[in-house]
């Protein structure tokens, strides 16, 4: 704005001036020829602006006051790609921690069971049938013990039908169905001991164990 003010202030200023040197040229033009040849002399005449040039040129060319202001220049735009990339970058998020590995329980070991040895085969059973009638049978038993230990046997007889045992020697019998059972029979070593039983049965044949079996032993039916 101000360079533009200083050059029409220039402008005006050459134009007044121009304006002027041709004025007063022109008066001293006139002047010489209106006074003719023979009346010049060598001193110079000096025409003097007149007041209404002299006011035109301080109206028309103001003065300037101050010193001039400096414009200021547009800045540079901010590219918006450079400050949303400055601006709007995401932050690196920390990693987060691997899970620890976790110890793996020792695995329990399978308790071992204690087989017991097998009891000793010790025992010789044999059963016979002593007498038979209607109702009733008696029977006994010969075990024979041929280890080195004594044995309390306990022996079970199995029949076709049911019995019931009445009397006893030697051994505790109970009865229930069609079986039999004697225990405490107590066998020394290298001994032999007989038993026996009276029982009732529910038919008039005679009858005779269908199964033996004794702890510690084996045992047969005659």
């Amino acid at each position: 704005m101000s360079k533009h003010r200083d050059r029409q202030f220039f402008i005006a200023r050459s134009v007044l001036g121009l304006a002027a040197a041709v004025l007063v040229g022109l008066v001293g033009f006139i002047a010489v020829r209106a006074g003719g040849p023979a009346e010049a002399d060598d001193t110079p005449v000096i025409v003097q602006p007149s007041a209404n040039l002299r006011a035109a040129e301080s109206t028309t060319a103001p003065r300037l006051s101050g010193s001039p202001v400096a414009t200021a220049t547009p800045s540079r735009p901010v590219s918006p790609s450079a400050s949303a990339s400055s601006s709007a970058s995401p932050s690196k998020s920390s990693a987060s921690p691997a899970p620890s590995k976790t110890s793996k329980s020792p695995k329990p070991s399978p308790s071992r069971t204690t087989v017991p040895p097998p009891a000793p085969q010790d025992l010789s059973v044999t059963y016979s049938t002593v007498s038979s009638w209607d109702r009733a049978f008696v029977a006994s038993l010969q075990i024979t013990n041929k280890g080195t230990q004594a044995h309390e046997a306990t022996i079970t007889l199995t029949y076709p039908s049911p019995v019931s045992i009445g009397g006893t020697w030697n051994a505790r019998g109970t009865s229930s169905g069609n079986t039999i059972t004697l225990s405490g029979i107590q066998v020394g070593p290298g001994r032999s001991i007989t038993v026996g039983f009276q029982s009732g049965k529910g038919t008039a044949d005679r009858i005779k164990p269908t199964g033996c079996t004794v702890v510690g032993g084996s045992c047969s039916v005659s």
